[in-house]
């Protein structure tokens, strides 16, 4: 600042429109933050701002009278210079791609680095000289008249930097007037002839010198692009033009969009959609089954499909493809209900995901076969741990856990429970007589006649060689000497098979009651063993009961 303070200053008609133009900034500034929310607004405010920067130190550098002055009022506005166009492009992309999100407070100083940076450049100028050269001097030797500068290497870096966000700024607008139709297309038009504007007078000043108020005409073509955009967006509401909107959605998807009317005619088709099909031109009004790849498809779900879920699954017959399907129904509100217009279908390519999904279910399906095989294996693991191999009853492994259970339901329900202890006759005699292989098939057709002479819910074990188990909940004295007396009466009326032929086979049996003669398993194998002693002492092929001695 030492370099203004011998500096005089001078309140010019130059000065006084510079600062008309100031006060107008501010005012459309506060306008526009008033005006309801339409996108891009911040960024709109910001440029707003270093727009006001830029005046203000053109204003001061008009007004001052040294050269000194002058140059360093030239060198301050340099934030303004590079943050106008750097946010007026981030507005631009924003407004036309309908993006209402604030910038991040991040982003903005992110964009605001290479500002400052280039402003560090200019205010170091006197140390490098790389930025205005020595050749920048008054254009006379009148007090307070304009400087002509002779730009260095680190100007035209500056000056490209910023070239790069204005030719940014015309390719947004023309991109944008080339997919809008009708009234949007002339509003866009006048978008580009508004972003004109500012090129020309840059450009007029830095290539030909061309200049207003002995200044670059720059900042002020930059105020009437404000006033101008204000007008177009706030006044003619350009931001609500929902086709051009429509357009550029279509166009940025990722993913094939297709409209059909109620004739199955495709009337739009977004980029990925003719990408898809292979279709370049003459596909308008086209019918929907007639197009390649995946028409045929599509339209054949449709009628399957027709009035059930919005979201369905394509396949492509034509290729290992396969699109999640979403259609929405257009239509438009009239007096007589809803008119149909039409259809969009939006597809949306799945194939991995279906891949991986159909990979899922069939590890899924490998993996319960394996459950499945495993539970068998231990099933008849536990089997074999709880039966016998050679007869298939169950051992004394499962015997605890069959008494058990067997007590608590029969003491809840207040009912008695029979417990019978079995041998046969003579068992050993036979073994030495015709060998273990015919006792043991003798000992299966005994296991099989007892398994054939009990009821459900009663359970036979072989505990020893030729001993066995029964046990009969809810069976009395009577009922279980009744159904012992008839096992045993028709085993010894019934010749068992061998391999050496039939053989004739009795068996004795003693039986104990719950809960009479004891409440544990132990207490009833000891009455019911007394029992079966006392059977075989009176002459075998009998029944005795434990009570019939008490």
């Amino acid at each position: 600042m030492t370099a203004c303070a011998t500096s005089t200053w001078a309140l010019s008609a130059p000065v006084v429109l510079t600062l008309a133009v100031c006060v107008g900034v501010i005012l459309l500034k506060r306008w526009v933050a008033r005006q309801r929310y339409f996108p891009g607004r911040d960024s709109f405010l910001l440029m707003h701002a270093a727009s006001l920067w830029w005046m203000l130190a053109a204003g001061l550098e008009i007004s001052a009278q040294a050269p000194a002055c002058k140059v360093l009022w030239a060198t301050m506005a340099w934030p303004g210079i590079v943050s106008v166009p750097t946010f007026w492009a981030i507005f631009l992309w924003q407004y036309v791609n309908s993006v209402r999100q604030p910038l991040p407070l991040r982003s903005v100083l992110g964009l605001a680095l290479v500002p400052l940076l280039i402003w560090l450049m200019a205010l170091s100028n006197p140390w490098h000289g790389l930025f205005y050269l020595a050749g920048t001097a008054p254009i006379s030797a009148e007090p307070g008249a304009p400087i002509r500068y002779e730009h260095g290497p680190l100007f035209h870096a500056a000056a490209a930097y910023v070239y790069l966000f204005m030719a940014f700024c015309m390719g947004v607008v023309i991109r944008a007037a080339m997919v809008s139709y009708g009234v949007h297309r002339r509003h866009y038009l006048a978008f580009v002839f508004v972003t004109l504007v500012p090129w020309v007078a840059n450009l007029s000043y830095v290539g030909f010198g061309w200049m207003l108020f002995g200044f670059d005409p720059t900042p002020f073509s930059f105020a009437f692009t404000l006033l101008a955009f204000a007008w177009l967006i706030v006044g003619v509401r350009l931001f609500d033009l929902l086709p051009v909107a429509r357009h550029l959605l279509l166009d940025a998807l990722l993913d094939p969009v297709l409209v059909v009317d109620p004739q199955s005619r495709v009337i739009e088709a977004n980029p990925e959609a003719l990408k898809l099909a292979g279709l370049r031109g003459d596909w308008q009004g086209r019918k929907l089954g007639d197009w390649p790849v995946f028409g045929a498809d599509l339209q054949a779900l449709l009628e399957r499909q027709a009035g059930v879920a919005p979201e369905q699954l394509l396949t492509l017959t034509s290729s290992a493809r396969y699109f999640e399907l979403r259609i929405r129904t257009i239509e438009r509100k009239t007096h007589n209900g809803p008119l149909i217009l039409g259809q969009m279908l939006y597809l949306r390519d799945v194939t991995q995901r279906h891949l991986d999904e159909l990979k899922l279910a069939e590890a899924l399906a490998i993996s319960e076969e394996r459950l499945r095989t495993i539970s068998s294996l231990h099933e008849q693991l536990r089997e074999q741990a709880l039966c016998d191999p050679l007869t298939g009853l169950y051992n004394r492994r499962y015997l605890d856990e069959f008494f058990n259970r067997e007590r608590g339901r029969v003491q809840r329900e207040r009912a008695p429970m029979a417990v019978a202890l079995i041998d046969l006759d003579h068992f050993k005699r036979l073994n030495d007589e015709h060998g273990h292989l015919v006792g043991d098939d003798v000992l299966r057709g005994v296991a099989q006649h007892l398994l054939d002479s009990l009821r459900c819910s009663d359970a036979v074990f072989r505990i020893g060689g030729e001993e066995f188990l029964l046990i009969l909940p809810g069976a009395d004295a009577e009922e279980a000497r009744k159904r012992l007396e008839a096992i045993c009466l028709r085993l010894a009326s019934t010749p068992l098979p061998t391999r050496s032929g039939v053989r004739q086979v009795t068996l004795s049996a003693g039986l104990a009651m719950w809960p009479e003669q004891g409440r544990a398993l132990d207490e009833l194998l000891q009455a019911a063993d007394a029992a079966l002693y006392e059977a075989k002492r009176r002459g075998r092929n009998r029944v005795f009961a434990s009570l019939d001695s008490e």
